[in-house]
């Protein structure tokens, strides 16, 4: 089956009272956020005809985030199985490790709780767990996706920041390098975007989790593939989310329930925005990071969202790629900057320095001390990926050269 046609599988219909009182995000035809949505989970199965349910979650934020708890209260009215194998960055053998599971208990719905990397697994599984080829097959070519998933999606974010949960992408590791499961069945069925379940999230991963949802909201923006829905909702998801930001890098906590809200919010507006957008070149470039560092991702991102906003402010015409010039990708980073003045008293560059300082991150690519053999050919080859060609300005070698050392 074409990928067109994957598109246009029937979808589970759940009944509006299930989530009355929750907000409905945009840009999905069912996510919906509030305090306590992760409540209404045993309902959602019930809605959906379920009886065979597969959690797929990480080992620690599954329990930490109270989702665990919340679930075994009604956990007993059907068949459950676990797979709690799931590591940040995950890698090809996690995802094969959860898809032989689905293959052998055959669920009817597949629930992804965790940050991303939980939910980019659960993806995987409900999508990969359908197919006959290999995983890793797939990934490489994804015309070997010929069957669409038999099980329902449902998605459950802890952390306000990947936007995962939004999104039909999900990203696998493979020897060190990044593939991306894109396709439209890989986007969820229902998303509960609960902020009480990020109350536990230690602080170092608020601000990784956030920092990757600002740098989402930024790219998207500024991306070649925007138009005017996906602008409005990278700016709506900025508006919420460098306020809270700026205040958690200014009191060292997110601990304050406002805070977590409005990040879980932005965080989901930003996710729809790349589903629509794409990224750009600061994602493009720190898959590396990542991979070979060790890095959380979303510093790794930010990292690299630091030096790009003044290297597109200053963007010229024959440098550039963006349908708009690139007069209209400058004004579109004086926007941006506008914005953060107006919401956080500065610019973007020193909010993403003090978050990183806060977290006990190095602030700045030339702390990281990358040697030019080494990290010169990977960083330069990830200028000729899909995202860095997403990007509006032309990048490069003399630009990864700055940074090295």
């Amino acid at each position: 089956m074409s990928e067109s046609l994957l598109a246009l599988h029937e979808r589970p219909v759940l009944p509006d009272a299930v989530c009355t009182g929750l907000q409905r995000l945009p840009g999905h035809p069912a996510a919906y956020l509030g305090e306590g949505a992760a409540d209404r989970l045993g309902t959602v199965i019930e809605a959906l005809g379920g009886r065979r349910v597969l959690f797929v979650h990480g080992r620690t934020s599954y329990r930490r985030s109270g989702a665990g708890e919340s679930v075994e209260g009604w956990a007993g009215r059907y068949r459950v199985a676990h797979f709690d194998g799931v590591r940040p960055n995950p890698r090809i053998a996690q995802v094969r490790d959860g898809v032989a599971l689905a293959r052998g208990f055959r669920p009817d719905v597949v629930v992804g709780v965790g940050g991303g990397s939980s939910l980019d697994v659960a993806k995987a599984v409900a999508v990969l767990g359908a197919q006959s080829a290999d995983p890793l097959d797939c990934l490489r070519d994804p015309r070997l996706v010929t069957r669409r998933r038999s099980a329902a999606l449902v998605l459950l974010p802890t952390t306000a920041g990947s936007g995962s949960e939004m999104t039909r992408f999900a990203t696998v590791y493979v020897e060190g390098r990044k593939h991306s499961l894109d396709l439209a069945q890989a986007r969820a069925d229902l998303v509960l975007v609960d902020p009480r379940l990020t109350s536990s999230l230690p602080p170092r991963d608020f601000v990784a989790s956030g920092l990757d949802a600002l740098a989402q909201a930024v790219e998207s923006y500024w991306s070649v593939s925007a138009d005017g829905g996906s602008r409005a909702l990278a700016l709506a998801a900025l508006e919420r989310l460098l306020p809270p930001l700026a205040r958690a890098a200014d009191t060292g906590s997110f601990a304050d329930p406002g805070v977590r809200a409005q990040l879980a919010h932005g965080a989901s507006l930003a996710g729809v925005a790349i589903d629509a957008t794409r990224t750009t070149a600061a994602h493009a470039l720190s898959y590396e990071l990542t991979a070979r560092l060790g890095l959380a991702h979303g510093t790794a991102v930010a990292l690299h969202l630091d030096w790009l906003m003044a290297r597109h402010a200053a963007l010229s015409e024959d440098e550039c790629r963006h349908p708009e010039g690139a007069a209209g990708v400058r004004r579109r980073v004086e926007i941006v900057q506008r914005l953060a003045e107006e919401t956080t008293g500065g610019s973007v560059e020193p909010l993403v320095r003090r978050l990183l300082s806060a977290a006990g991150q190095p602030v700045g690519l030339r702390e990281l001390a990358l040697p030019t053999h080494g990290w010169r050919q990977p960083l330069t080859a990830a200028l000729a990926s899909n995202r860095a060609w997403n990007n509006p300005c032309v990048l490069t070698e003399d630009d990864i050269l700055r940074f090295l050392v």
